[in-house]
């Protein structure tokens, strides 16, 4: 089952919006929780690298998430092409929510601001974790919310630290890698 949800093999007879939403969930948590830790390694000098290599990996993660969401909507059938929406429209909030952070930073001459990205980030997860969990009724989806809203709190403590993309890599993971996985499986949540 692992390598179904790794590989995207699933027949589309079989590709569920759930199966699809958590072989999306499990896409986006590897390509952003490794830019997370990417930029934490960079920041926190368990990397040798020039900082200038920061401003590679958000258009690498977005670029391998684009590529591999293309990638699962072709696999999914009429499941995966819904999925693939939603998660467009999650990447363009996110992408506007930078854009905007951008725009107030230029303002301001305050670039620091475009730290917050990573905190409306996964701010954006609890939301979708606290409508999931009321139209499903399910428990499980409650705590991925509190988990996504307290790593965003966390994530705010650290603010402009390395241990900022730390923590958001470690929600990532709980928020979204692994219940991506669980889901991919065909399990419920």
């Amino acid at each position: 089952m692992t390598a179904a949800a790794l590989t995207f093999d699933t027949p589309r007879s079989d590709a569920t919006v759930a199966i699809c939403a958590g072989r999306v969930l499990l896409l986006a948590g590897l390509a952003f929780g490794s830019a997370n830790l990417f930029q934490w390694a960079v920041l926190g000098g368990a990397l040798d690298l020039h900082p200038a290599v920061l401003g590679l990996s958000w258009p690498v993660a977005v670029g391998v998430f684009l590529i591999g969401l293309v990638r699962l909507r072709r696999a999914g059938g009429e499941a995966g092409r819904r999925v693939a929406g939603w998660s467009r429209a999650a990447v363009l909030i996110q992408i506007a929510v930078a854009l905007t952070l951008a725009a107030a930073g230029y303002a301001t001459g305050d670039w620091g601001l475009m730290r917050w990205a990573a905190v409306a980030g996964l701010v954006l997860y609890a939301v979708v974790w606290a409508v999931a969990a009321v139209r499903n009724g399910s428990s499980n989806m409650g705590v991925l919310f509190l988990v996504a809203l307290g790593g965003a709190a966390a994530a705010a403590t650290r603010f402009g630290t390395p241990d900022q993309n730390l923590i958001q890599a470690f929600t990532l993971a709980l928020a979204a890698l692994l219940p991506g996985l669980w889901l991919a499986n065909g399990r419920r949540l």
